[in-house]
């Protein structure tokens, strides 16, 4: 191969990360935050790599489970694009899963994007239709499977409503996330 080649060769095999989402795993988390999971978005055409971050500063975890009214199991999970330096930046993808009648559900999923707080996107009660396909957690290691459409939606709760013209947007999540134990 001749040497311009082997340049135009380089250039393309450095380029094919840059135009992967800016939701590509870093090569590092900052000093920080340590991994406690992730979960991997299929959103439509676009996948995600999002960690769900220890945050070594403030000793909190970004995922947990507890007992509501002393019997109901919840687990929430808050999810990040972490960007080049480090830091968790967006989108992020926030989850809630309750015990309901003896098996887990889901109860919501928002990603915040670029759209801003008053325009998440949405898989629950007030967005798209979403269901829990699979689930295991055993000694505080969960993981499970989403499969739903999230729409967008405008307003905070709870006046929200779907955003005029928003669309279904497949989606596939695949949670691998570690939990402390409850407390």
């Amino acid at each position: 191969m001749s040497y311009f080649g082997a340049v135009i060769g380089a250039l393309i095999a450095f380029a094919i990360p840059l135009a992967t989402p800016a939701s590509a795993e870093p090569a590092m988390l900052s000093d920080r935050y340590e991994a406690m999971g992730t979960i991997d978005a299929q959103l439509g055409e676009t996948t995600y790599r999002l960690i769900v971050p220890y945050d070594i500063v403030r000793n909190r975890p970004h995922a947990e489970q507890r007992m509501i009214f002393g019997s109901i199991l919840t687990i929430s999970i808050l999810g990040h694009v972490f960007g080049q330096d480090g830091t968790p930046d967006r989108p992020m993808l926030q989850i809630t899963l309750q015990n309901r009648q003896g098996e887990m559900a889901l109860i919501s999923a928002e990603i915040l994007d670029g759209a801003g707080y008053d325009a998440p996107l949405v898989m629950g009660s007030d967005g798209g239709q979403g269901d829990l396909v699979s689930f295991t957690l055993e000694d505080n290691v969960l993981s499970g499977t989403i499969e739903g459409n999230f729409l967008r939606v405008s307003g905070h709760a709870p006046d929200r409503s779907v955003a005029e013209g928003a669309e279904p947007l497949p989606a596939t999540l695949e949670l691998a996330v570690t939990l402390p134990p409850l407390e």
